[in-house]
């Protein structure tokens, strides 16, 4: 074995224990003593396993043929954690390669390295000051109010990939986290990320106008179409970026490695359900060179300490995000979508650590983001909320 191959499986093995951590941190549970039923108490009793395992296989004409191996837990999990940093998938990638984004900086300029190569992050995922849930009233120690993260249903899944030229091999392609339902605050330095960050900006089109056309003539046409939509509400659809472009994407990868910017992608607009700007607003409110409008579209995903994961006015059997899930891949995986959306099949994952916070359909079938922006924290950015008591982060 060669010392590239030693060295990257040390890469691997690294990255695996790294989402396994993430897997023990977020199933954390009280103990509890056991204790045995006799026979005549336990015909008292009914109810399911704890524990079940669902078996599947896959055929992509692409890809090849794969089995998956779903550990599914039966919990209900609140948890209120914290972690210094989450990190996966750290290895080697270049700006461009498989869609890999440059790191910019607050102007948007490209940075780079000493050697004049593009600087790329060093992991496909890093979050410094990582946590799941908040505490509210948290400078008063003797009355804080935990408000935990809620987690139902997650489960482990294993990928093989079967060997095209004897089926009776086959070798394992990624593993996955996920989540049946989730809801509450995700809280973090937000540096890397890879994957699908999908969510949504709302608000009146005064806030725009007021940050965008203070100083602006009088016949600036983007105040002009802002003071028209100035009492309507707007929303746009908004995504992990490349920051040097808005693109979404980046030489016809599937989805951004490394982004560390978010926004409203190029070409895409703002929309607004008015009777009389709904036909109007998309015609004059699109996307180009992180601008709507004039007003700015894209912004570093550090500006948002914490977000919010499925909709904060509902309770948690009408308001938690399906779908989410944290992989690791050694190749391309098609893992099974299971956002509820009609019609949705697979997400397709390439080699590397991915995120997936994307829309799902809520208990009446209706599409759903699961993160929510109102439209001034979009461009002033999002606060952490406090996840230790006595302080905001680093327990």
């Amino acid at each position: 074995m060669s010392s590239n191959d030693l060295r990257g499986l040390q890469v691997v093995n690294k990255a695996y224990r790294s989402i396994l951590a993430l897997s023990a941190m977020t199933a954390s549970l009280s103990s509890v003593a056991l204790e045995a039923i006799p026979d005549d108490e336990l015909n008292h009793y009914t109810g399911q396993a704890f524990i079940t395992v669902d078996a599947s296989s896959y055929s992509d004409a692409t890809l090849g043929n794969y089995e998956f191996t779903r550990v599914n837990l039966g919990l209900d999990i609140e948890t209120l954690s914290n972690a210094d940093e989450l990190r996966i998938g750290e290895f080697d990638r270049s700006y461009g390669a498989d869609g890999t984004a440059p790191i910019v900086d607050d102007n948007r300029n490209i940075v780079y390295n000493a050697d004049g190569s593009v600087a790329v992050h060093d992991a496909d995922i890093i979050i410094q000051n990582f946590a799941l849930g908040r505490v509210d009233n948290y400078n008063d120690p003797e009355n804080p109010e935990i408000v935990p993260f809620k987690i139902k249903d997650p489960y482990i899944e294993l990928a093989y990939k079967m060997d095209a030229n004897n089926p009776n091999i086959r070798r394992i392609a990624g593993v996955r986290i996920g989540f049946g339902q989730a809801q509450g605050d995700l809280s973090g330095d937000l540096i890397s990320l890879t994957g699908s960050l999908e969510g949504e900006i709302r608000g009146p089109g005064s806030i725009a106008y007021d940050f965008s056309c203070q100083d602006a003539g009088f016949f600036d046409f983007n105040c002009i179409a802002l003071s028209l939509a100035a009492n309507a509400e707007i929303y746009a659809g908004v995504n992990l970026l490349d920051g040097a472009t808005g693109e979404a994407t980046l030489n016809g990868a599937r989805y951004l490695k490394r982004a560390s910017w978010i926004g409203v992608p190029t070409g895409t607009n703002f929309e607004t359900d008015d009777a009389l700007l709904g036909p109007l607003l998309p015609l004059l409110a699109v996307s180009e060179d992180c601008a709507v409008l004039g007003v700015t579209a894209c912004f570093p995903t550090t500006n948002y300490q914490s977000v919010y994961v499925g909709d904060p006015t509902k309770d948690f059997e009408n308001g938690s995000a399906s779908g989410a899930f944290i992989s690791l891949q050694l190749e391309s995986v098609p893992w099974e979508d299971l956002s509820g959306i009609a019609g949705a099949s697979r997400v397709y994952t390439d080699k590397g650590a991915f995120l997936n916070v994307a829309k799902y359909a809520d208990s009446s079938g209706q599409q759903r983001y699961p993160l929510y922006l109102d439209l001034y924290n979009a461009l002033t950015g999002e606060p952490r909320v406090a996840t230790c008591i006595g302080r905001t982060k680093g327990c």
